[in-house]
């Protein structure tokens, strides 16, 4: 059996500004980082010290699981399978700006389907990528920590769950929070949902 907590990256200024950031790599904030120090300290000290600690290579994700490091005392991995989706052309825009130059790419977004727009990230793609990063960060560990962004946990947690991808049912994954997924031989169950140090 293993225990695995799936940690979104701490904010950054794109996100206070309502920016799109996809593949963009945009640093951490000073607030992010202080919410990614509070949810390290909250996940050691309820879960205990990780196996492996695994990160997208983004920075802010990065910096996120650099504040698990150093307080579980166990180096992350960068794995690139974790990674944000590409938003294409939206990224660094605004969803006003998104809603205003693309209405029905915006109005299929909203609704949870891939909008057809230059360079976009597929919920398909996506989901393979981050599932199958994720269960093999898992093979041969007890308990392990990934940290990436609220699409790709999103999108490979309702890969390893056997949901669809249209799926709404796990929500927006607050900023330096957590999902905690379990998984036995053959079966993955999601165990605890939207967790957070506050």
């Amino acid at each position: 059996m293993t225990v695995l907590i799936v940690l979104r990256h701490g904010r950054t200024e794109y996100n206070a500004e309502g920016r799109l950031q996809g593949s963009l790599d945009v640093p951490i904030g000073a607030q992010g980082l202080a919410d990614a120090r509070a949810a390290a300290s909250a996940l050691v000290e309820a879960y205990g010290t990780p196996d492996r600690i695994v990160t997208s290579p983004l920075q802010r994700a990065v910096a996120t699981a650099q504040a698990v490091t150093d307080v579980a005392g166990v180096d992350a991995v960068a794995d690139a399978r974790l990674t944000q989706r590409s938003y294409g052309e939206w990224e660094g825009r605004t969803w006003d700006e998104v809603r205003e130059g693309w209405p029905e790419d915006y109005e299929r977004r909203r609704r949870g389907l891939d909008p057809r727009i230059e360079g976009w990230g597929t919920a398909a793609d996506t989901a393979a990528r981050v599932a199958e990063g994720l269960a093999e960060a898992c093979e041969d560990a007890s308990l392990v920590v990934a940290v990436s962004h609220g699409s790709s946990i999103m999108l490979g947690s309702l890969a390893l769950l056997g949901l669809p991808l249209e799926s709404t049912l796990l929500g927006k994954l607050e900023h330096a929070s957590w999902n905690v997924l379990r998984a036995t031989p053959g079966h993955w169950s999601l165990e605890r949902y939207g967790m957070s140090a506050v």
